[in-house]
């Protein structure tokens, strides 16, 4: 009797190929939610402030701050100056203490908290009152403090350095005096790719803030197909997430469609134009707004491809069918 191989070499070598991929991405994905396990268990309210305030004004207020995880923790209250995250608006990083020395626009000098160290239980909310003294001969300018919340594990296993990025709290932003520039530059609006199957569209918007004072640019997206109607509106930056004063911004703006028709049977096909609008001025806000265009195709080419096909093969039936009427019949004996 002879041996027979029940996985033939090529089909044992593509299984096994095909086993070792899918381990490989399992133990990535594996490691991946390891370290997404660990996000931030604590919840702040107000989630940041923006104050206006004078040279020699004083400011109270309080923060409401809760424990998110299941178990009691007990926390460091740091107050620092902060640091936008390169590219990343409406981001806030603790300064580290060689940083903090360096800061010229630190408030943190001036903030006092009514405690430095708090034990939250589970489910259950504590607060933190907090005065803002402004010095008397402060200059004019926009100043950064935050209030942040460090977990003793983290302070020990990480040091210093590090746990600054971990940290939770609530960011304050300082206007003191007035007359304040506010200024930016436009420096990217384009979509993802310039082809796409399906209208789902990823629009990439890049400012920089050229200005003494941090702006929150807020605008729209402006749809319009071959036709030049308009077939649908994005809007732009609704979370209003600031940016940072002599920092720049990248902005993400999804559009998802899902269908080639709009309700008004309009085409969503083709070419299509993006124009965004962006003001971002708190004084005369529409005045100097930021505009660009961009454009891009959605061409559903496997649905192309498919009514061809089926064209072709009517086609081809139709001209089977013809041509065995066209043979001529046998004659009768």
């Amino acid at each position: 009797m002879k041996n027979q191989n029940l996985y033939p070499a090529p089909c044992f070598y593509k299984k096994t190929t095909l086993l070792a991929i899918f381990l490989i991405a399992f133990l990535f994905v594996f490691k991946t939610n390891i370290f997404a396990q660990s996000p931030l268990t604590i919840g702040t309210s107000p989630s940041s402030e923006k104050l206006q305030l004078q040279p020699g004004e004083t400011y109270e207020g309080e923060i409401v701050v809760w424990n998110l995880s299941d178990k009691t923790t007990t926390y460091q209250i740091y107050t620092r100056g902060f640091r936008q995250i390169e590219n990343q608006p409406g981001t806030a990083i603790m300064l580290t203490e060689p940083e903090e020395k360096k800061a010229l626009y630190s408030a943190a000098s001036w903030v006092t908290v009514s405690k430095t160290e708090i034990e939250l239980i589970p489910n259950k909310n504590e607060k933190i009152f907090y005065k803002i003294n402004v010095p008397e001969n402060i200059t004019k300018g926009e100043y950064t403090a935050i209030i942040a919340f460090v977990s003793d594990t983290q302070a020990k296993l990480l040091g210093t350095t590090t746990f600054t990025n971990l940290s939770s709290g609530t960011p304050f932003l300082i206007k003191v005096g007035d007359e304040f520039v506010e200024n930016a530059e436009l420096l990217k609006f384009t979509s993802d790719k310039n082809f796409y199957e399906f209208p789902t569209v990823i629009f990439e918007t890049r400012i920089k803030n050229l200005g003494d004072t941090h702006i929150s640019p807020v605008g729209e997206i402006l749809l319009t197909n071959i036709f030049n109607q308009e077939i649908g509106k994005l809007p732009f930056n609704a979370n209003g997430q600031s940016i940072l004063r002599d920092n720049t911004g990248n902005y993400e703006s999804i559009w998802d469609f899902g269908s080639f028709l709009t309700n008004d049977n309009k085409l969503v096909l083709g070419p299509i134009n993006a124009k965004l609008v962006v003001t971002y001025r708190n004084f005369q806000p529409g005045f100097a707004p930021l505009v660009a265009e961009t454009s891009f195709w959605i061409i559903p080419w496997k649905y192309i491809i498919i009514a061809l096909l089926i064209i072709i093969i009517i086609m081809i039936l139709l001209k089977m069918r013809k041509n065995k009427k066209e043979q001529p019949q046998p004659l009768p004996k």
